[in-house]
């Protein structure tokens, strides 16, 4: 069996190998007390990455990266030896693992300290071996693995069946090295796994019985125990494109007592989600071709504080049984068909609504397009959506015509709403796209209905304190009613004392504060048309007086 070392390309050696002296040269050279932790923090930051490469957190090019001013004197002796191993290890850990073992080389001190180190990474971004090669780095690199306990084990790269047993044998090692946080990312290449032709890694049944796991983050893989599950210790559990039943997904969940956070994204086949100790869960796009009639997932779980339904759903309903204790809830899903259905808007509002009667109570709510759209046809049709307690609302949209009326019956239904926020994503399905013959029989003007509503608010929005828009770019192509929008809520919201405007990047554009009811009339009006005139810049003077 080669070396490690040895499986990596020549070309990089040298180059590692010369960055990490250079470090610790440099090292010893800052004038900064080398033992604290922060000076380690400052040399991972600064100097840990060949000169070609940037650290992934760093705004600034090696080239440009500041120089340390001289407090101390240099000092004569090697301090970062004088460093604990399990501190060095840990500093290991931010290399890749082929970087890790070339330290190696670097003195007798270093020769082993790899060999103990509290995370193992094998991904395909760090990779520098050929496939051929990737097993025999990846056996050689555990075979020589010293340390008694593993914290972090990650395998992320394309799956091939001829893999298999390898990856028995790795997944083994890291169960029988104790290990917390377990990782099997694999591509398999296909677009949608749990039907692909391709066949996906299988856990091993002894996976299933280990006290040690924590977290478990699984993608195309296939989750089926045979036997009980036994996972005393797992409080976090990802899978995502792999393949499930409801009697797998049951098995795991009864055999998780302290499982707090449960994530699924295009996993099919779940009819029951049950857990006395789940917190939060998120369920992210379902689709189930084989499917002849639709599924309905149950969520019974007495203790869950947060609930994301998102992505696109074929074939697959929600029915939200016991969540009491729910504070939080998402739902920005699409409730997709195949080119041979129809949209039923009946049973689609029917399942909303469900929805948002079981959802009352939450505090804060976050709504998508495809919802918004669905209540807009019912509140033109004089059906209301249901009463609520929530303090918090939040609309992920752009802000389109066929939007307004869905969220002025929201609005409607929050008598209690404190903070009203709106994330200008550009929608797949900003388009009215459903219910075409709806869409064709009814001329509909957003902004007439607007004003048509407007003596409704009297009584509402005497609570809304706080505006805040999120993904603010001048143009958009809702901007229009998003201007429009903004004038009817100040016309009605009577208590208002801030707006925020943040940008696509994160930062914040403009924020404005108002005083209350004993207002300065001129001043508070000033600032609603500074409002405005952000809101309108670049959009044409005869689209906004539309």
């Amino acid at each position: 069996m080669e070396d490690p070392v040895s499986l990596v390309f020549p070309e990089q050696s040298t180059d590692s190998l010369s960055s990490v002296l250079a470090m610790i040269r440099r090292h010893q050279a800052t004038n900064q007390p080398t033992g604290s932790v922060s000076s380690v923090q400052a040399m991972i930051q600064g100097n840990l990455y060949p000169p070609n490469q940037t650290h992934p957190n760093s705004p600034q090019s090696p080239s440009k990266q500041p120089k340390y001013s001289p407090v101390f004197e240099a000092p004569n002796e090697d301090l970062i030896s004088t460093l604990p191993d399990s501190l060095l290890q840990e500093i290991l850990c931010f290399l890749a693992i082929e970087d890790a073992i070339r330290t190696s080389l670097l003195s007798r001190r270093w020769r082993s300290l790899w060999t103990q180190m509290p995370t193992l990474s094998f991904t395909r971004e760090y990779f520098a071996v050929k496939h051929a090669k990737r097993a025999d780095f990846v056996n050689e690199t555990l075979r020589r693995f010293t340390g008694p306990k593993i914290t972090n084990f990650l395998i992320n790269f394309k799956f091939h069946d001829s893999m298999n047993a390898s990856l028995e044998e790795w997944v083994l090692f890291a169960t029988t090295h104790r290990v917390e946080n377990l990782s099997l990312i694999f591509d398999g290449g296909f677009l949608y796994a749990p039907f692909a032709e391709s066949k996906p890694f299988s856990l091993p049944q002894f996976l299933y019985l280990s006290w040690s796991l924590k977290d478990l983050i699984l993608r195309q893989c296939v989750v089926l125990p045979t036997r009980q599950v036994s996972w005393p210790r797992l409080t976090v559990l990802s899978i995502n494109y792999s393949r499930l039943t409801s009697e797998a997904i049951e098995n795991v969940l009864s055999g998780s007592p302290n499982l707090q956070k449960l994530k699924l994204h295009n996993c099919g086949g779940v009819n029951r989600i049950c857990s006395m100790s789940l917190e939060t869960l998120e369920v992210d796009a379902i689709y189930e071709p084989h499917e002849k009639n639709e599924s309905v997932t149950e969520i019974s779980c007495p203790n869950l504080q947060s609930l994301s339904l998102s992505g696109y759903m074929y074939k697959r309903t929600f029915r939200v049984m016991h969540a009491l204790s729910l504070s939080k809830a998402n739902l920005s899903f699409v409730m997709t068909i195949d080119k041979k259905d129809k949209y039923d808007c009946a049973k689609h509002r029917s399942i909303l609504r469900d929805l948002l009667e079981k959802l009352c109570h939450v505090e804060k709510l976050t709504v998508g397009t495809w919802c918004l759209q669905v209540l807009s046809i019912w509140e033109i049709k004089g059906i209301s959506s249901p009463l609520s307690k929530r303090h918090c609302l939040v609309l992920d949209t752009e802000i389109c015509e066929w939007d307004i009326p869905g969220i002025v019956s929201l609005l409607q239904s929050s008598p209690y709403l404190k903070k009203l926020v709106i994330n200008l994503y550009c929608c797949d399905n900003s388009k009215f796209e459903f219910d075409q013959s709806f869409f064709d029989s009814y001329e509909f003007d957003g902004v007439e209905f607007l004003a048509s509503t407007n003596w409704i608010f009297k009584c509402f929005l005497q609570s809304l304190e706080d505006i805040e828009l999120a993904g603010f770019q001048q143009s958009s192509s809702g901007s229009r009613f998003l201007v429009k929008f903004m004038k009817f809520l100040f016309s009605n919201a009577k208590v208002l004392k801030k707006v925020a405007i943040y940008e696509q990047s994160g930062a914040l554009h403009k924020s404005w504060k108002f005083s209350g009811p004993n207002m300065n009339m001129e001043l508070e009006s000033a600032k609603r048309n500074q409002i405005i005139l952000t809101l309108s810049s670049g959009i044409p003077l005869n689209a906004v007086s539309q």
